[in-house]
C-alpha cells in the first residue's frame, strides 16, 4: 500500500522541459542612519509603510485564479511539501504553522504540527483550528470536489503548482511578491538559475547516455518525456531511454533490454536492489560496464522547488563523473595506516578480493576493473574480467603486471606472502581496504568513491545501507536476544566468530547475542565448550559444513539441535564478505533469528536442523 501511495505522489508530478526564466519586481530598502537605535527605528517605519503600501495585495495564482490578500501573511498553512521548501528558501519558515507531515526536508520543517495530509487529502478540521490566514496549495487540492471551496471559507488560497522546472522561479516570484519579499526572491532566482547553468555548462558538449529510471518494479514503471524526471535527466546531461512516451508508463524487461540504457537508476522507493537490478537487466551496456546507480532521495527529484537543483547535481555527477573529479594527484591513507599516492584517475584496476569487486560494481565503476581473482563471482558481469589466479598473496604476479594497471586493490590476504606486497607496489599503487565491521564498510565504500572518482555514488550506497540496516534493527530492538553460535568451518575443530569479527556485528546488528562473546577474533573451539555454551541459535555460513553434524553426538544435546535452530545460510559468500550486501546478510540474520519479526515461515525440518535456502517469507 505504501509502495502505491508513492506512485501516486510521483504520478502527480509532471512536466515539459521549457527555456527562460521569468524576472522579478523588486522592493525599495531603507537606507542606513548615523546610529543603529536611529536605523533600526527608520527600518521599521519604512517597513510599516511598505506593508501598509503593499496590501492589500491581489495576485493571479497558477491556477489563474485571483486571490486578494488583506494584510501580510503571519500564519500560513502549506498544502504541498514543495510549496514548504519554497518558503523556507526565502527565509519564511517562521510564518508556516501546518504542513502536510510528507515533508522530510528541511529539518526545521518536522516540527511544524501537521494538518493530516497532502493536497485534499489534508484535515480540514486541524487547518481551521490553526487560524491560518493563508493557505498555499498546489493542484492536488482540486483532487476531492469542493475542498478548495471549504479551503476558502477558512483563509485565502493561493495555487502555487509548477508544472516544469522553467516554472520554479516563478512559484518564487510570486510567494516573494505575496510575502512583501520581492528582493529575496530575486536573490533565490538568481541563485537558482546560476546553480542549473553551472550544471548545465558542466556537462556540456559531453555525449548524452541513455537513462533509464526506475519508478517502480511490479508492474515495471519509468518516467516519459513529459515528467520533472526527464528534464532533471536531460539538465544532468543524460537523454532518457523512454523520453518518447508520456506520463509514467508501464515497460516491459524486452522494451528495456531492446533500448540498452547506458545508466540505470534505481531510488530507494523503487522496489528493486542493486541486486535485483543486475539481474533483471543482464545483458544492457548498464550492467556489463557496471553504471546501475541508486539515488539516496528521490524527492530531490520531483520536488518542484529550488531543491531539485540538487536532485539534478546528484544526477550529473552520476552520469558524467568525469566533469566532477577527484582532484589527482590523490594522496590518501588507506585501512592499514599506509599513505598512497595516485596519480592520475584510475582507468584499470585489479581487485584480489571479490568483496572489493563488488564494492566497485556498487559504486557503478565495474568499467574500470581489467583484473579479479578466480573468486569473484557478483555482480554477473564480472565473469568477463580477466582471472588473476587466486585471492590475496596467491594471485599471479605475471599476470597481474601483463594487465598494465594503474591500481591495484586489496585486503590484508596480500600479507599471507612475505614480499607479495612489495612485488605488487612495482606494478602499481596498492590501496589495502581491510573492514572487520560494518563501521569500516562505509569507511570502505566511502574510500573507494574518493579513489575511483565516485564519490556521490558512495554517498549513495552508504545512506542506502544505513537506511536498511537502520530498519532492521528498529524492528528486533525491544526483542529478546537468542544466544548465537556463527560457524565457518569444522577443519581441526570448530571454527566460530568472536568478538572484534564481521560476524560479530551481524549478530549484534541482527537482534541477537554472540555465544562466544568473549572469544577475540575466528578461533577453533571443541565439541564440549560449544555445549558448555549452549546457543539458541546456531548459523552454518559455509557450504562445506553440513548440518548433520547436530543431529547425533554432543552438539545433538544443545538447544539449537533440539529446537531445530541450526540453520545454513542461503549464500555464504553474503555472508563472508564484507560489502554492501552485507546488508542481504543482515536482513536473513534478523528474519533466522526473529522469524515472528519479519512473519518469516521456516522451512520444513530435516533431522531437528534445516536450511533457508528455500526458505520463504
Amino acid at each position: 500500500m505504501k509502495s502505491r501511495a508513492f506512485l501516486l505522489l510521483v504520478l502527480l508530478i509532471g512536466a515539459v522541459v521549457a527555456s527562460g526564466c521569468m524576472g522579478s519586481n523588486s522592493a525599495n530598502t531603507p537606507s542606513t542612519t548615523k546610529s543603529p537605535e536611529q536605523s533600526l527605528s527608520k527600518t521599521q517605519t519604512a517597513s510599516q509603510a511598505t506593508y501598509r503600501s503593499h496590501y492589500p495585495l491581489e495576485v493571479r495564482d497558477f491556477a489563474n485564479r485571483t486571490v486578494t490578500i488583506k494584510t501580510e501573511p503571519r500564519r500560513v498553512v502549506s498544502l504541498a511539501p514543495s510549496i514548504t521548501e519554497d518558503l523556507y528558501y526565502l527565509g519564511l519558515l517562521d510564518r508556516v504553522v501546518g504542513i502536510t507531515g510528507y515533508e522530510d526536508w528541511p529539518e526545521e520543517a518536522k516540527k511544524i504540527e501537521s494538518v493530516g495530509g497532502y493536497g485534499a487529502y489534508a484535515n480540514l478540521e486541524v487547518i481551521a483550528s490553526l487560524k491560518p490566514d493563508l493557505i498555499l496549495a498546489d493542484s492536488a487540492v482540486f483532487y476531492k470536489e469542493g475542498f478548495l471551496e471549504n479551503l476558502e471559507k477558512i483563509a485565502p488560497v493561493v495555487i502555487i503548482d509548477p508544472k516544469g522546472i522553467d516554472e520554479i522561479p516563478r512559484a518564487i516570484e510570486l510567494l516573494g511578491k505575496v510575502f512583501g519579499r520581492e528582493e529575496k526572491a530575486k536573490e533565490v532566482i538568481e541563485e537558482f538559475n546560476a546553480k542549473v547553468n553551472a550544471l548545465r555548462e558542466a556537462t556540456s558538449g559531453k555525449e548524452r547516455p541513455k537513462v533509464f529510471y526506475v519508478v517502480w518494479h511490479d508492474p515495471l514503471t519509468t518516467a516519459g518525456g513529459d515528467t520533472f524526471i526527464n528534464d532533471v535527466i536531460f539538465l544532468a546531461g543524460g537523454v532518457n531511454v523512454f523520453n518518447d512516451t508520456k506520463g509514467w508508463p508501464q515497460v516491459s524487461r524486452e522494451e528495456v533490454l531492446a533500448r540498452n540504457p547506458d545508466v540505470i537508476v534505481l531510488t530507494p522507493h523503487c522496489g528493486l536492489g542493486l541486486e535485483d537490478a543486475y539481474r533483471l537487466f543482464a545483458g544492457t551496456k548498464a550492467v556489463k560496464t557496471g553504471h546501475v546507480y541508486l539515488i539516496e532521495n528521490e524527492n530531490d527529484l520531483i520536488h518542484p522547488s529550488p531543491r531539485i537543483v540538487r536532485g539534478i547535481e546528484a544526477m550529473a555527477k552520476l552520469l558524467h563523473p568525469e566533469a566532477f573529479k577527484t582532484r589527482y594527484p590523490l594522496t590518501i591513507r588507506d585501512m592499514m595506516n599506509r599513505t598512497v599516492t595516485i596519480k592520475a584517475e584510475p582507468q584499470r584496476v585489479v581487485s584480489l578480493a571479490p568483496s572489493i569487486t563488488e564494492t566497485v560494481f556498487y559504486l557503478g565503476a565495474g568499467d574500470k576493473l581489467v583484473g579479479v581473482t578466480k573468486w569473484a563471482d557478483w555482480p554477473p558481469a564480472v565473469k568477463n574480467i580477466t582471472r588473476v589466479g587466486g585471492y590475496g598473496a596467491y594471485a599471479n604476479l605475471e599476470v597481474i603486471a601483463s594487465l598494465k594497471p594503474d591500481l591495484i586493490l586489496a585486503d590484508n590476504a596480500v600479507l599471507y606472502k612475505k614480499g607479495f606486497l612489495e612485488n605488487l607496489e612495482k606494478i602499481a599503487p596498492v590501496v589495502i581496504l581491510n573492514p572487520k565491521g560494518i563501521d569500516e564498510v562505509y569507511t570502505q565504500v566511502e574510500l573507494l568513491g574518493k579513489v575511483l572518482n565516485r564519490e556521490e555514488q558512495a554517498l549513495l550506497v552508504t545512506a542506502e545501507m544505513k537506511a536498511r540496516i537502520g530498519s532492521i534493527q528498529g524492528a528486533v530492538s525491544n526483542l529478546t536476544r537468542p544466544k548465537v553460535m556463527y560457524l565457518i568451518s569444522t577443519y581441526n575443530g570448530y571454527w566460530i566468530a568472536g568478538k572484534d569479527t564481521f560476524a560479530d556485528d551481524l549478530i549484534k546488528l541482527a537482534g541477537g547475542e554472540n555465544a562466544f562473546e568473549d572469544v577475540t577474533g575466528w578461533k577453533a573451539v571443541s565439541a564440549e565448550e560449544i555445549v558448555a555454551r549452549n546457543p539458541d541459535v546456531v548459523v552454518i555460513a559455509s557450504a562445506y559444513v553440513s548440518p548433520d553434524i547436530f543431529c547425533s553426538g554432543p552438539l545433538s544435546t544443545i538447544k539449537a539441535s533440539k529446537e531445530g535452530k541450526v540453520y545454513t545460510v542461503s549464500d555464504p559468500n553474503v555472508f563472508q564478505r564484507p560489502s554492501p550486501r552485507v546488508v542481504l546478510a543482515l536482513e536473513e540474520l534478523a528474519k533466522l533469528l526473529h522469524p515472528e519479526a519479519f512473519k518469516f515461515t521456516p522451512p520444513a525440518l530435516a533431522c531437528q536442523t534445516n536450511s533457508t535456502a528455500n526458505a520463504t517469507g
